[in-house]
């Protein structure tokens, strides 16, 4: 029986010296990789393009003159095995970065199919996407230029690997075939944290709290530069001494080296602090440590300060971690990913005044009561997510699961005649996916649904289900019949034509008996999609159109328009999810004169319905509301209510508001302490803040179904919603409690007080009552109803 043949990988990146976090992890995974040896068979080019940490991210004639050394060696490796995997790290938005990903990209990628992104330096694959958290220095219109080179050379990866579940939007951005996130890991730099340094936590912070004058022991870790957040760890520094307490001390230790280009600042503030407080300030600078002096400079300090003002995966809070230490830090996306999300210390990015209030915080907390329990927990989060074995584990995992190309046309595994016979039975039905791009445009919903009804539809002895997709849209579940177009739909211009020009590629080997497009729009060319069948979910397009005329541009409320009424004249069977949907429909084909058609409601089912229904989950006191910039869905308005309420002395639980927020909105969190601002959360943390939540807002003037009322309830969650919309009809087979009107104020803060009084066994009970009203074998039976009667009409 022969082995399965090792996986070719060729590591394009830089390995230390200088040491750095991003080189020291494309270490680890090396050597990783390279203890598998029966696994994978590695190359590695040193792209050492840097000597020393001043050198990172600077242009230099040495750098040019040795890119064709590092690119010849590439393509030798790439001559001498077969369809290997390329490891690259691309740069940071830096000329000097971003030019050496351009000459190095546009030639490997003509060499190397499969190339795999390893975002250490996170922000290029936003920015070439338009991104304007950062530009390239000089004119606008060269960074506009950059921006599309960049998008040419970087996009459509085979692989994307992020370092942090906040560290993803570059990974989204290029529309990478494969996706993963592996948090980096270290070895363990405090392995007698039991023995030795908690008994000095334990001191330390008696000391602080008994003492008239504490001592407060504060450690800055980084090369010190504008972008580390240097020179707003001194700024915060100089505020803290200003607005604490007269008696309190302070230590703090810069480590890591001060960059020449923030070192005449830092000397200014850092002289005049000095000079205003000198019994009350020590600073100490020390350059880059390693081994020992790294330890002890760790253990002799008591929090540890992150201002980092860019970051990609915050190595060294994680280093702080395994040392119990206090951390005080900005929210910038790598530090904000290594922490907990209820993290107590942590602060705008660019912020000192905030990061001061926090840091003399901190130190309260410690001069209150020693912080032991939380230096338990800060050390466990470190052992459970960020050891170096738990890195190299998934390093092997994840390039052990690239052994192929993108999956293709796969077969069922069943022999070729049982398939021949079973179809003469079977309703062969083609589902169209490549509109769908998850995280990238509104199909969010729609894809859960469309997941959920692909797998029910499987599972019936009726259909055969296959799928056709593009590279970087919805994937069908794995046991699904599919094709994959051998191109990405994220780019507009490219969604359109695969959109309407898509029926000339697919290469089924049998005509299905129905095309089904789950999103609700036909192909142009649609007479080659024949019989079709449409799930149409609402016309909010319309209704934005109607009364928000502004919200998008004219030629594209035209454009979805016209494509709606084009489906409804063409469809040969509409199906919606809900009576209210239905009767949306019903009223734009009247508007637009459009022949009266059969609409089949089919309901929807929810993606939560796997998980068992929760009796009596553990709440928190807050609710949450999934906030959009959309007008329908009326975040604005309930903020400013919410606002207004607070002020007028009402008791209120805390709002947390997930997702992303209409512009006028965010200057008013500031002024409220019942309002708590959440990015947007992947699916098991959206499923943590539903169950803990007390209930769920939705403040919308319009849906199609609602899901986010059945996902709150599957997990335990009430639900307050507007009467009169489709939410509530969905919900009225379980309860008639949490409607409220969008004229009063007063019936939302009622509703909400109705439905955190629910007991939970109502709560469990409405559960229930909706898992058998949506059930996924429901919706899939209905579906399957009308798929039959159509191919019998025909």
């Amino acid at each position: 029986m022969s082995s399965n043949p090792r996986i070719p990988i060729v590591v394009f990146a830089q390995v230390p010296p200088p040491e750095h976090g991003q080189s020291r992890m494309v270490m680890l995974a090396l050597e990783a990789l390279r203890l598998n040896k029966e696994k994978f068979e590695v190359f590695h080019i040193n792209a050492k393009f840097s000597n020393t940490l001043e050198d990172i991210g600077e242009s230099s004639l040495g750098k040019i003159l040795l890119t064709p050394k590092y690119l010849a060696k590439a393509i030798i490796a790439r001559l001498h095995t077969r369809n290997p995997i390329l490891y690259y790290v691309p740069g940071p938005v830096k000329w000097s970065s971003v030019l050496r990903d351009w000459v190095l990209l546009s030639v490997l990628r003509i060499f190397y199919s499969r190339v795999v992104f390893h975002w250490h330096a996170i922000g290029q694959g936003e920015w070439a996407h338009g991104s304007d958290r950062m530009s390239l220095d000089g004119p606008g219109w060269i960074d506009l230029v950059a921006r599309c080179v960049s998008r040419w050379v970087l996009d459509e990866p085979f692989a994307s690997i992020a370092v942090s579940d906040t560290s993803q939007r570059d990974l989204l951005a290029v529309g990478s075939q494969k996706q993963y996130v592996i948090y980096n890991g270290i070895e363990d730099p405090c392995p007698d944290f039991d023995s030795k340094v908690l008994p000095l936590i334990r001191a330390n912070h008696e000391k602080i709290r008994i003492s008239d004058t504490p001592c407060f022991r504060i450690l800055f870790l980084s090369h010190g530069t504008e972008e580390k957040g240097i020179l707003d760890a001194v700024e915060c520094l100089r505020i803290a001494l200003d607005t604490s307490d007269p008696a309190w001390r302070f230590q703090i230790t810069f480590a890591g080296g001060i960059s020449e280009s923030t070192r005449c600042e830092f000397d200014r503030v850092t002289k005049s602090i000095l000079n205003k407080w000198p019994d009350r300030i020590t600073v100490i600078e020390k350059g880059y440590l390693t081994g020992d002096k790294k330890y002890e400079c760790f253990n002799n300090n008591d929090i540890f300060l992150a201002p980092s003002r860019w970051e990609s995966f915050g190595l060294t809070v994680v280093e702080a971690m395994s040392f119990g230490m206090q951390i005080v830090a900005t929210s910038s996306d790598g530090v904000r990913g290594v922490l907990p999300q209820d993290h107590s210390y942590l602060s705008p990015v660019g912020d000192p005044r905030s990061l001061s209030e926090n840091l003399l915080m901190c130190c309260g907390s410690i001069r209150q009561q020693p912080q032991i329990d939380r230096a338990f927990l800060v050390r466990e989060r470190f052992l459970s997510i960020y050891q170096i074995d738990g890195y190299s584990e998934n390093i092997v995992t994840t390039f052990g699961g690239m052994a192929g190309r993108p999956r293709q046309v796969r077969a069922l595994d069943k022999p070729r005649k049982e398939i021949t016979e079973d179809r003469r039975r079977r309703l062969r039905i083609q589902i169209y996916l490549a509109d769908q791009n998850p995280g990238h445009d509104r199909s969010f919903g729609i894809s859960r649904m469309s997941q959920v009804v692909m797998a029910a539809l499987k599972k019936t002895d009726e259909i055969d289900v296959h799928a056709i997709t593009s590279q970087t849209s919805q994937q069908p579940p794995e046991d699904i019949e599919c094709q994959i177009l051998p191109w990405g739909t994220r780019n507009k211009f490219v969604r359109l034509l695969t959109d309407h020009f898509h029926p000339l590629f697919e290469s089924s080997e049998k005509a299905p008996d129905i095309h089904y497009f789950p999103k609700g729009y036909l192909p142009w060319i649609s007479q080659f999609s024949k019989p079709s069948v449409v799930t149409i979910h609402d016309t909010i397009i319309q209704y934005d159109e109607d009364h928000y005329p502004k919200w998008r541009k004219s030629k594209d409320y035209a454009y979805w328009a016209w494509m709606l009424k084009f489906t409804l004249r063409d469809a040969d069977l509409i199906l919606t999810v809900s009576e209210s949907s239905k009767e949306q429909i019903r009223r734009f084909m009247t508007r637009h004169r459009i022949p009266e058609k059969e609409i089949t409601v089919t309901y929807e089912p929810c993606l939560y319905e796997e998980i068992p229904q929760p009796m009596n989950p553990g709440k928190k006191d807050y609710v949450i509301h999934l906030a959009s910039r959309e007008p329908h869905k009326r975040t604005a308005q309930l903020v400013k209510w919410w606002l207004e309420a607070e002020q007028n002395g009402k008791h209120l639980p805390t709002l947390h508001l997930i997702g992303t927020l209409p512009a006028e909105v965010s200057p008013l969190l500031a002024s409220s302490q019942t309002l708590v601002r959440r990015p947007f959360l992947e699916d098991a943390a959206l499923r943590d803040a539903y169950t803990c939540a007390r209930a769920l807002i939705l403040p919308s003037e319009i849906e199609g179904f609602g899901l986010p009322a059945l996902e709150a309830y599957y997990l335990g969650t009430p639900v307050c919603h507007v009467a009169e919309t489709s939410v509530g009809e969905i919900l009225s087979v379980a309860t008639s409690k949490g409607r409220f009107s969008l004229d009063n104020p007063e019936s939302l803060f009622k509703a909400l007080d109705e439905v955190t009084a629910m007991s939970p066994e109502e709560i469990y009970q409405c559960g229930l009552d909706l898992r058998t009203a949506y059930a996924s074998d429901q919706v899939a039976h209905k579906m399957i109803q009308a798929f039959q009667g159509l191919v019998a009409e025909r």
